[in-house]
């Protein structure tokens, strides 16, 4: 299949999803022009609430992690953001209408009942949904509490949810997600009301944030108690003309993806209890020295401005490994006892996606200079070089001010440094 309206820079991996799902990310961007990388973020973090808190991984002993995803979808107005958005959390939509009719019909019957028997006591009614668009922290804990199972938040735009940390609570919104996202109890204790505790909640968050309104998330601390790093950016980066065209998607692969997202809604959660997933130990030993050689990179090449990065994309590595493992689980590909080698390394490819859109969002956020943060050996080395040369004139380069030749081919790989514009040649970025 030919794959339109893609960036050469900074493309979504879609081999991280089962070969079924691939299918309707391709469809989806032939027939609809949706971007791979809105579509594709989109439908992980669908995958993700109808897992909920059905199943957890658990590391090791005390580190235990569920599929909790907070995801932003960046671009310009009319970068077809809110349509994927909205094609991928369809099934989510199906599942709270079918609910909301239950809801209504048993409602009715309540109030039928309460009047010709006023001593019956029938259980009031109550509305279980798993997404939410228009709320307050205090309604958000009380449908959680009606959903243990989870729920999610879906904004077309998330500055507008942003702003609206300090409109109901001046000091501890922003907190609560903070809290929410590790995995830490919540609570509602009001005047008037009954209190309402959470031990385990389950809050997924994806919007769109137009691009020039980016800085927004820096404002309020944000920049400073680990929000931003929190977030997870799907960005497409010079996206081709939109052009309109006759075909129509095939619907057997909208089913595919529905199927998908009804048998992951399907895993059971009894009396609150998540499942508890463990990797293989080729897994485990692969997501080990990848965190490692990642966490010893950074350090040894004087990025310490990415570490904190670099913390929350480990943790994110974890979740993707459980979420992949389970979406091909329920396309009948693998089964849901461990996690297993491949799945980990999918989510690593995944976790090198986000990490590249991070650095650019943080760049913006913060208007950095990122040879600034550089060692006065690497921003020497920056500067010496021509502004087009090869990887040969790097290495000689880099050997006469005696930089090893690994780190040499490390800060090459920095595309926030370098942009590689042909086979062994480059060019500086500009700044």
């Amino acid at each position: 299949m030919e794959i339109n309206n893609l960036s050469k820079e900074g493309i979504f991996p879609i081999d991280i999803f089962p070969s079924e799902i691939i299918e309707v990310l391709i469809e989806c961007n032939n027939t609809l022009n949706y971007p791979l990388e809105y579509l594709g973020s989109s439908i992980l973090s669908a995958a993700a609430l109808a897992i909920g808190n059905t199943y957890h991984i658990e590391f090791k002993k005390g580190f235990v992690q569920k599929a909790t995803i907070f995801m932003v979808l960046v671009g310009k107005p009319g970068d077809i953001k809110s349509h994927p958005l909205n094609f991928a959390f369809k099934p989510v939509r199906d599942k709270d209408d079918i609910a909301h009719k239950e809801y209504i019909k048993a409602y009715s019957e309540y109030e039928n009942s309460k009047k010709n028997n006023d001593s019956i006591a029938d259980p009031k009614p109550i509305f279980k949904k798993f997404e939410l668009n228009d709320f307050t922290p205090e309604s958000l804990i009380k449908i959680h509490s009606h959903n243990k199972r989870g729920v999610g938040i879906n904004v077309d735009e998330l500055a507008g949810w942003i702003k609206n940390f300090q409109r109901y609570n001046k000091s501890s919104e922003a907190e609560m997600y903070l809290s929410i996202w590790t995995g830490n109890p919540i609570s509602i204790d009001r005047k008037g009301d009954e209190p309402i505790r959470i031990n385990d909640p389950f809050v997924n968050v994806i919007g769109t944030m137009q691009t020039k309104i980016i800085d927004e998330l820096a404002k309020d601390n944000r920049s400073n108690n680990g929000f931003i790093e929190r977030l997870l950016f799907a960005i497409v980066e010079n996206p081709p003309p939109l052009l309109w065209n006759d075909k129509e998607i095939k619907q057997e692969d909208v089913s595919k993806y529905v199927c998908m997202i009804d048998r992951l809604f399907s895993l059971e959660y009894v009396d609150y209890e998540p499942n508890i997933m463990h990797f293989s130990k080729d897994a485990k030993q692969h997501l080990i020295n990848w965190q490692n050689n990642k966490r010893n990179d950074l350090q040894n090449n004087g990025l310490d401005n990415e570490l904190s990065i670099q913390a929350k994309l480990e943790i994110y590595a974890i979740r993707f490994s459980l979420i992949i493992q389970l979406m091909f689980w329920a396309v009948g590909r693998k089964n849901k006892g461990k996690v297993e080698l491949f799945a980990v390394e999918k989510a690593i490819k995944l976790i090198e996606y986000y990490r590249l859109n991070a650095l650019k969002i943080h760049q913006r956020i913060f208007d950095k200079n990122p040879i600034d943060d550089l060692h006065n050996t690497h921003k020497f080395f920056y500067e010496s070089l021509s502004d087009k040369f090869s990887t040969a004139e790097a290495l000689v380069k880099g050997k006469e001010i005696e930089i090893p030749e690994r780190t040499v081919k490390n800060l090459l790989k920095k595309k926030e440094l370098f942009k590689k514009i042909n086979h062994g040649v480059y060019t500086k970025a500009q700044y």
